[in-house]
């Protein structure tokens, strides 16, 4: 049964040559030759050439490398926010390129060199919401609140000093008959 499609969660990688594409099998170094003269492969990418090259299934690695299900998805992908910490998705890096018999040395420095440049990207963007937190508008919209919940006050405790109308005991006790006007003690 296929899995579900997960969005790729890095931009920053290049696309692989066609004329990069390996002919021997994975034991053989000049696959990993040709992907190093290529731009940055990312380590899940080299993961899943060679678990395809080997023919073996997402199943078969999980069952290997006693694996929870639905990690080789996440390896392959580079997806390593969805694991538990970078040290382990270090050691499943390393420990599904060995079931591959990949160049350990390569693919560790490419899963470093994302991991940084993952790590880049987030201090940019904890920066920014820094900098949106200490900019002038957050004031702004702090004064504009405030000043509507005194509005909001004065408004709600202005109205009790409004006059009340009068009960209808208090009224006139005079009565309009016919036009003429009768006290009410004359009836």
């Amino acid at each position: 049964m296929p899995r579900a499609a997960m969005p790729w969660p890095w931009p920053t990688c290049t696309r692989i040559r066609s004329s990069t594409t390996p002919t021997s099998g994975p034991g053989d170094m000049t696959s990993d030759v040709a992907l190093q003269a290529d731009a940055f492969v990312t380590p899940g990418m080299r993961l899943r050439r060679a678990r395809l090259e080997s023919g073996m299934s997402e199943r078969e690695v999980e069952e290997r490398l006693n694996l929870v299900p639905g990690y080789v998805v996440i390896l392959e992908r580079d997806d390593y926010q969805s694991l538990r910490s970078p040290a382990f998705a270090r050691g499943y890096v390393r420990a599904y390129g060995q079931l591959m018999q990949l160049d350990e040395q390569v693919l560790l420095a490419a899963f470093d060199e994302q991991r940084q440049n993952w790590e880049q990207e987030k201090q940019r963007v904890e920066t920014r919401a820094l900098q949106l937190q200490s900019s002038g508008l957050s004031v702004v919209i702090g004064l504009a609140i405030l000043s509507l919940l005194v509005f909001m006050l004065w408004w709600w405790f202005g109205r009790e000093d409004e006059p009340a109308a009068e009960p209808l005991s208090q009224q006139a006790n005079e009565f309009v008959v016919a036009g003429a006007e009768i006290p009410a003690g004359e009836q």
